[in-house]
C-alpha cells in the first residue's frame, strides 16, 4: 500500500494519473504498474522494488502434428506410450500414482470432458489478455495443446488400451493463459492463481525469446516461500537458443529427446544455451536445458476433431512442449511416494540421477543437460 502511495504521488507530479493494481489476491508480491519514461525511474527507486519487468508478449512453444502408424502398432502391443515404457514409468506405478498431488498446466486450457481425463480436472479458469480471471463452463480448449499436455501428466487409458498419463491419479488445475494475446501479466496472473488453488507443480509449455534474468526472482517465491516447483519447456528453436522463462537458472528446464530405432537422441528441434554473465560471483554460467525428455511422437489426447469419415480424439505430438509434462508427471510421482521431501531435494535428484550418454563428467551440456531423467533412480535418490 506504501509503494502504491507513493508511486501515485509521483504519477500525480508527472501530469497524469497511472493505472496500479494488484495480480491475483497477492499470493505473489507482484503488481501490474503502468508507467511512462518519467515514473519508471520513479518506481525503480522504491526501496520495496526489487525488479521491473515489461509487460511483454508470451508466446506458446508450438508444437507439430505428426502421424506415426508403426509406432501406434508397437503402443497398442505394449499398453503405454513410447515415453512412459522408456521412462520405466510403471515400476513406479508400484509404490506411487501421482495421488493427492496438485499439477498447474498454464497454457491453452483443456477439454475437460474428455474420457480420458474424467474426474481429473479439479478447477479451470480463463485469463484473459487483461488478465482478468473468467469462469468457463464447460471447461474447453482454445485450441489442442493444453488437453494434449494435461493428458501426459494425469490421462488414463484409451480406448486400445494405451496408457498415456505419467501420474494418472494427480489433480489437474489449469489456466488458460494461451488465449488472445497473452503477455506477462497474463502468465503472471495465472502463477498466482496456481498459487492459491494449492498447486503442488506448475507446468509451463509458453515463454518469450530472449533471457530474463529477473524471472529467477518469482521462481524464487514459488520454490523457497510456496514450495512450488516450476517446470518449463526450453523451447524448440534448435540448438544455440533458449526461452524464457525456461532459462532462468532456477527454473526446471526440460529439452526433448526422440527414439530412432534403438538409439534415443536429443532432437533438432530442442532448445539449448549457455548463458554467461560476466562480473557476477554467482550463477554467472546458465547452462540449459536442466534434463530432457521423450518429447517426440508422444501419443495424448486432444478436443474431439470431427472428419468427414471419423472423430479424432488422440494424436501424436513433437515439442519440448511435451517432453515437459513428462517431468511434471514424474515429480507429481516422487512428491506423493516422499511427501515430506523438500521441492529443491526433487529438483536435485532428477538432476543428479539423469543419464548423460556421455558420462557424468561431461554434463551439464547444452543439449543433454544432466541428462534424460531416470525416475526410478530418482525415487532411491530420495528414500536414502
Amino acid at each position: 500500500e506504501t509503494l502504491f502511495n507513493e508511486y501515485k504521488k509521483a504519477s500525480v507530479q508527472s501530469g497524469k494519473q497511472l493505472e496500479v493494481g494488484t495480480i491475483g489476491s497477492s499470493a505473489l508480491p507482484i503488481a501490474s504498474v503502468e508507467v511512462t519514461r518519467v515514473t519508471l525511474n520513479a518506481l525503480a527507486e522504491q526501496p520495496n522494488v526489487v525488479a521491473v519487468l515489461p509487460n511483454q508478449k508470451i508466446q506458446l512453444i508450438q508444437p507439430k502434428a505428426v502421424n506415426y502408424s508403426k509406432l501406434m502398432s508397437q503402443e497398442q502391443k505394449s499398453g503405454l506410450t513410447w515415453g512412459l515404457k522408456e521412462l520405466d514409468i510403471p515400476k513406479l506405478w508400484e509404490t506411487t500414482t501421482g495421488q493427492n498431488i496438485n499439477v498447474a498446466v498454464l497454457d491453452t486450457g483443456v477439454y475437460g470432458d474428455h474420457p480420458v481425463l474424467k474426474g481429473r480436472v479439479k478447477d479451470f479458469i480463463i485469463i484473459d489478455p487483461l488478465g482478468r480471471r473468467i469462469t468457463a463452463k464447460p471447461v474447453f480448449d482454445s485450441g489442442q495443446h493444453g488437453t494434449h499436455v494435461c493428458g501426459t501428466i494425469a490421462g488414463g487409458r484409451t480406448p486400445e488400451g494405451i496408457s498415456i498419463g505419467v501420474a494418472p491419479e494427480s489433480n489437474l488445475y489449469v489456466a488458460g493463459v494461451l488465449v488472445g494475446d497473452a503477455t506477462l501479466k497474463t502468465l503472471m496472473e495465472g502463477i498466482s492463481w496456481a498459487v492459491e488453488k494449492g498447486a503442488d507443480i506448475i507446468n509451463m509449455s509458453l515463454g518469450f525469446s530472449y533471457y530474463e534474468p529477473l524471472f529467477t526472482q518469482v521462481f524464487e517465491i514459488l520454490i523457497d516461500q510456496y514450495s512450488v516447483l516450476p517446470v518449463v519447456a526450453i523451447g524448440n528453436e534448435n540448438y544455440g537458443n533458449s526461452s524464457s522463462p525456461g532459462n532462468a537458472y532456477n527454473a526446471l528446464s526440460v529439452g526433448a529427446v526422440e527414439k530412432t530405432g534403438r538409439k534415443t537422441d536429443v532432437t533438432f528441434f530442442s532448445s539449448g544455451a549457455s548463458l554467461v554473465f560476466p562480473g557476477q560471483e554467482t550463477n554467472n554460467l546458465v547452462t540449459k536445458p536442466d534434463i530432457v525428455a521423450p518429447g517426440s511422437q508422444v501419443y495424448s489426447c486432444i478436443p474431439p476433431e470431427k472428419r468427414p469419415d471419423i472423430t479424432y480424439e488422440y494424436t501424436y505430438m513433437d515439442g519440448t512442449s511435451m517432453a515437459t509434462p513428462h517431468v511434471a508427471g514424474i515429480a507429481a510421482l516422487l512428491m506423493a511416494a516422499k511427501p515430506d521431501a523438500p521441492v529443491k531435494d526433487i529438483i536435485e535428484v532428477l538432476k543428479e540421477t539423469a543419464r548423460h550418454p556421455d558420462g557424468k563428467e561431461k554434463r551439464p551440456d547444452n543439449r543433454w543437460g544432466h541428462g534424460i531423467v531416470q525416475p526410478l533412480e530418482a525415487l532411491k535418490a530420495l528414500a536414502s
